[in-house]
């Protein structure tokens, strides 16, 4: 009797231990490059706080992948001149998958005075569908855009580089 409670323990505490390390999926990375433009921009000047503005934007883009495959992408999100951004962007990929990010920043910024404004931000998996249902993961992304061409500057493109890591639930 001894031996069948001590068994039927043992095989408890390994499953508890050891199953999720079975059931969990290997991450995997995800790299993909975004050439956005401001599709429309609302903003407000903050009264008395010289330099402070606060505003919502509407980002469209396409996003390039390693594998080759490309998605239209939405970003949409809030500013603060003083406290940095947030928002989330949507991914539609050809066979209907879609993936949601959460969106923050600034990490970092570029300098002033180059050729190219920039800034760093950190993003999570919040969401996907189809063959990306129940993607769970975390990452960084940077953005470039060009100062020297007015027109450019004016319409707000950007270039931007992800790179995250993330798991999907075994099937």
């Amino acid at each position: 009797m001894k031996r069948i409670i001590m068994a039927s323990m043992l095989s408890f505490i390994l499953l508890v231990a050891l199953g999720p390390i079975v059931t969990e999926a290997e991450a995997e990375t995800m790299d993909f490059k975004l050439v956005t433009m401001i599709e429309r921009v609302e903003t407000v000047q903050i009264s008395d706080l010289e330099g402070v503005v606060i505003g919502v934007m509407d980002r469209k883009g396409l996003s390039v992948f390693e594998n080759g495959d490309i998605a239209t992408t939405t970003c949409r999100g809030t500013f603060d001149t003083k406290k940095g951004f947030q928002g989330y962007s949507a991914l539609a990929f050809e066979d209907g998958s879609t993936i949601v990010l959460a969106w923050k920043g600034p990490t970092s910024r570029v300098p002033p005075g180059g050729k190219f404004g920039g800034y760093s931000g950190a993003f999570e998996y919040t969401k996907g569908t189809g063959r990306f249902e129940g993607i769970k993961g975390s990452g960084t992304f940077t953005a470039k855009a060009p100062h020297w061409d007015k027109d450019f500057r004016a319409k707000g493109f950007a270039y931007m580089e992800w790179a995250g890591t993330y798991t999907l639930p075994s099937q």
